[in-house]
């Protein structure tokens, strides 16, 4: 049985043809590229800002055609395991017609912004709400940075690692969940002899 079709045949060829293209044209000048353990190319970009270019250059580079975003997200990086940066951006790239992924990593300091790639790809705009929402990463020029999965009135970004595990924060003024007015309890277990 095979665990992973796209480890065999054309895929193989364009994968490795892609990660060419990346160490001999975009890993110079201070960036670095690596592979992860699936082979895939992983691009450390300079800055925010040279983030968002490579992102751009990939849509219009004919060895690459990246046209799909699949994924924006982020990680606390409070351990400096992957080096100077309180927070690491991860932009997880994928070509339709090569059926190719690029990863771009990017180093962000405690209070630095991202820049924003909703002008590019318009599914950027929930996944960077959600990294704000979690992280506290703010992106220049978001057309609507505010909370998306906490409430509005919540404190802290629960995914940094200082955040306290077992931290809860109710509200007075939360509405009281119940079962209906008059709520009876219904015995779900059957009862031997079909009654």
């Amino acid at each position: 049985m095979r665990i992973n079709a796209m480890a065999e045949g054309p895929y193989v060829a364009a994968q490795a043809a892609v990660t060419k293209r990346l160490t001999d044209k975009y890993a110079q000048a201070g960036r670095t590229i690596e592979n992860d353990v699936l082979g895939e190319p992983v691009l450390w970009a300079l800055s925010p800002q040279d983030a968002k270019i490579l992102v751009k250059t990939f849509m219009l580079d004919e060895n690459t055609k990246v046209d799909f975003l699949s994924d924006l997200t982020a990680y606390d990086n409070m351990d400096g395991e992957d080096g100077e940066g309180r927070f690491i951006m991860v932009y997880q790239l994928y070509s339709t017609t090569l059926h190719t992924r690029i990863r771009i990593k990017c180093r962000l300091t405690l209070n630095q912004p991202a820049e924003t790639i909703t002008d590019v790809f318009l599914g950027a705009n929930w996944l960077e709400r959600e990294v704000f929402d979690l992280y506290g990463i703010n992106f220049n020029g978001h057309p609507n940075m505010r909370r998306i999965m906490m409430d509005e009135r919540f404190s802290g970004h629960p995914l940094r690692k200082e955040y306290p595990i077992k931290q809860r924060e109710p509200f007075n003024d939360n509405v009281r969940l119940h079962m209906g007015a008059n709520a009876r309890e219904v015995d779900t277990h059957i009862k031997e002899g079909g009654n």
